[in-house]
């Protein structure tokens, strides 16, 4: 069997990344029938997850959902999708659905963005 050209290996690389509005999108779709998240404040939830286990695998992705949510930029797998817990997808879409509501301040988005890459670092 030949192998890929670099080409098609960049082509198929591609198609398994998303940018950060895909990734939402997809997210939103996988979890539309779970349950929600039952704080006021998921920009809060987010941040205090991400601190106290820093170098979990969700705790690193969820920083990334949120430099995407504050920032517009970033990229994610495909197969990232479905890394979240069911309770962490929640929380993940109550903080879409606050971001898109625009009940903080950018003051408090960046913030938490700053706190959530401090503590991964």
């Amino acid at each position: 069997m030949p192998s890929a050209t670099p080409d098609e290996s960049r082509a198929a690389a591609a198609r398994e990344l998303l940018s950060g509005e895909q990734f939402i999108a997809r997210l939103r779709e996988s979890v539309q029938f779970r349950p929600r998240h039952g704080s006021a404040d998921s920009l809060r939830d987010v941040v205090e997850q991400i601190v106290r286990n820093p170098a979990f695998v969700q705790s690193r992705l969820l920083q990334r959902i949120l430099v995407a949510l504050t920032l517009g930029t970033g990229e994610f797998r495909v197969a990232e999708v479905s890394a979240l817990d069911a309770r962490t997808a929640a929380l993940v879409m109550a903080l879409v659905e606050l971001r898109v509501a625009g009940d903080r301040s950018e003051s408090d988005w960046t913030a938490a963005t700053a706190t959530a890459a401090a503590a991964c670092a």
